[in-house]
């Protein structure tokens, strides 16, 4: 639930840190001029100290680089080095061209060489070597990112291949017939645009120049911080998956920042190398920005493992529960009493629901529509095998317009694979899914499924837990979901009234501005219901969506679904017989990835076939 140190001091910094925030920068701001008195003056700052400032200052901008890849995307790189050196060797070309004047550089010459290569053409003009600086990072990130994210490479795998990026740029960069210096790098700078690298004035306005990067930088990360595409980023962090099926292609959010990062990063490249002098191998080792040295020393093996091990379901019931429950249904009719949830006098004003309301068997307005037969979804043979395990075994299921449908089964039978397939999560090996009579699910990735009209709801509650209610809301409501949407995306009038009426409807509007990591686990499920609400889907599927709720919590989402039967169509996961018989117009029960029956949950509890898998006989 923690968020980005950058925007973490920007939030809660308290007036006196920010005060000496300021001064921080006024006085950065003042060092050049300082620099430029007499030695003598006592307020005069050496030229050395000028220089190491200035070197600290450019890592601070590959800091805040890293904050917006690592701390908000959660993309750990240890690679970042290689675009910090990219920018760097840009920067040294043209200074080694201003040093040879029409010649060849000193160490070309060493070499017996009689020309210079093909990629040091235009060197000797500094726009271009500007443009080297942001396009040859800029690109290598771009190609490398595009590759990586499409392979859906993230975590541990992700931060090594940053890691061998970096180290393949250092052999490459270290061999002499390259064309880079070999390991001694480039060094003898003399002047830089005509003035003398080494002249105060220069290494002055050097410095002036780190600073205004530095706090472009900052600023550029706050307002991409505080954007909709800020919010996505921490998204991605938090719960990638569900932010797909929210209809965000999380690809194009993590390309954009990464090429961004690494662009920054060779900006603080270039200006490094003529405060320093040289362009030698600690700056393409990149071991000061996290990365050779420092993972020598991390436990890989472990990490590499910690990252294989795939999360194991969680069986909170097992097959003697569904067997009580088909057996002996009312044995698992909820106590219809509400506790109230929130805190405060409102939360104690709440009404109790009584038994008396009949919450469950009036007649809504949406239940005309349940007349309607033709289906919003229809799977035909669906089957799908994991190595040689068969999970789903020619299923066959059709869902109608408006109709709210419970699946049942032990852990096991294939329920949550049949979910991944409608989603686009898993790939039937054949089979075919067809949503609205006319689009084949199993040809769409998950976003282009999302954006067809269907939600789902994981069977653990998944929200973004650094974000507030209503953040989570905001990012998942229908819309645009474009990256460069994202950048410039506000909220309307009619947007907010939306939100304010999910709030309400699921009694979250007390709990808007909290961070939704805190909340209770009831309140997360009722929050992620929320988000499949605001997307406006066609048919919304519901994984164990009472799991973990109280009895009141239970009820209230039992009235709500049936509210929405006829609106939408639904197919709800669930193990809990008495939620089901509360809500279900018709009942699948799946066994062995095979639909063993199907009906009004009166007829499956009197099937044979039913009772004679659960009793074993």
């Amino acid at each position: 639930m923690s968020q980005p140190v950058t925007l973490t001091l920007a939030q809660r910094a308290p007036r006196p840190l920010r005060w000496l925030g300021i001064l921080l920068v006024l006085g950065l701001l003042s060092m050049p001029f300082l620099a430029l008195l007499p030695a003598s003056h006592p307020l005069a700052v050496p030229s050395w100290l000028l220089t190491l400032s200035g070197k600290i200052l450019c890592y601070a901008i590959v800091a805040v680089a890293l904050d917006l890849v690592w701390g908000y995307a959660g993309m750990l790189s240890l690679g970042h080095g290689i675009f910090f050196a990219l920018g760097g060797y840009a920067m040294g070309m043209y200074l080694m061209r201003q040093a040879a004047g029409d010649g060849l550089p000193a160490f070309m010459s060493f070499l017996s060489w009689s020309e210079l290569p093909w990629f040091w053409w235009g060197t000797q003009h500094f726009a271009w070597a500007m443009a080297l600086v942001v396009l040859v990072p800029g690109l290598l990130a771009l190609v490398f990112g595009w590759f990586a994210f499409r392979s859906k490479i993230k975590g541990v795998y992700f931060s090594i291949m940053t890691q061998a990026l970096t180290y393949a740029g250092m052999l490459l960069f270290f061999r002499n017939e390259t064309g880079f210096g070999g390991n001694n790098g480039f060094t003898g700078f003399t002047t830089l645009l005509g003035f003398p690298v080494t002249a105060t004035g220069t290494r002055a306005t050097l410095f002036m120049a780190t600073v205004l990067l530095l706090l472009l930088t900052l600023w550029l990360g706050s307002a991409l911080a505080q954007s909709k595409f800020g919010r996505i980023l921490t998204a991605v962090r938090d719960a990638e998956n569900r932010l797909m099926f929210c209809g965000y292609d999380p690809r194009g959010f993590k390309l954009l920042v990464w090429t961004l990062s690494a662009v920054l990063c060779g900006l603080a490249g270039a200006l490094y190398v003529p405060q320093v002098g040289n362009v030698a191998d600690q700056l393409h080792r990149g071991r000061h920005l996290g990365g050779a040295r420092r993972a020598r020393h991390t436990d890989w093996p472990g990490a590499w493992r910690r990252a294989g091990q795939r999360r194991e379901e969680h069986f909170h019931r097992g097959d003697a529960g569904v067997l009580a429950a088909v057996s002996r249904p009312h044995l698992y009719h909820r106590n219809p009493v509400f506790t109230p949830r929130g805190d405060g006098p409102a939360a104690s004003r709440r009404p109790l629901m009584q038994p008396d309301e009949g919450l469950f068997t009036r007649q809504l307005p949406g239940d005309r529509f349940r007349a309607q037969t033709d289906p919003v979804l229809q799977l035909e043979n669906i089957n799908v095998s994991f190595d040689g395990f068969r999970a789903l075994t020619d299923l066959s299921l059709a869902i109608g317009v408006g109709e709210l449908r419970c699946v049942i089964g032990p852990n096991g039978a294939g329920k949550t694979t049949l979910m991944d397939v409608i989603t686009g999560k898993t790939r039937p090996q054949s089979g075919k899914a067809i949503y609205d009579q006319s689009v084949d699910l199993t040809t769409l990735e998950p976003v282009a499924i999302a954006r067809q009209g269907i939600g789902r709801k994981f069977q653990k509650p998944t929200v973004f837990e650094a974000l507030t209610v209503a953040e989570n809301l905001a990012l998942a409501m229908k819309g645009d979901k474009s990256v460069w949407a994202s950048l410039r995306a506000r909220l309307s009038s009619e947007q907010d009234d939306r939100l304010n009426e999910v709030l309400r409807l699921l009694r979250l509007d007390g709990e808007r501005y909290r961070q939704a990591g805190l909340l209770s686990h009831g309140q997360k499920q009722f929050l992620e219901i929320g988000m499949l609400l605001v997307q406006e889907p066609h048919l919304l599927l519901l994984d164990e969506p009472a799991a973990g709720m109280t009895d009141a919590e239970t009820e209230y989402t039992a009235e709500l679904f049936r509210t929405l039967a006829g609106q939408h169509s639904l197919m709800v996961v669930e193990h809990d017989m008495g939620f089901v018989e509360t809500i279900a117009d018709r009942v699948t029960v799946l066994h062995q990835g095979q639909v063993l029956a199907e009906g009004s949950l009166r007829e499956v509890q009197a099937n044979e076939q039913v009772i004679e898998v659960y009793l074993g006989r």
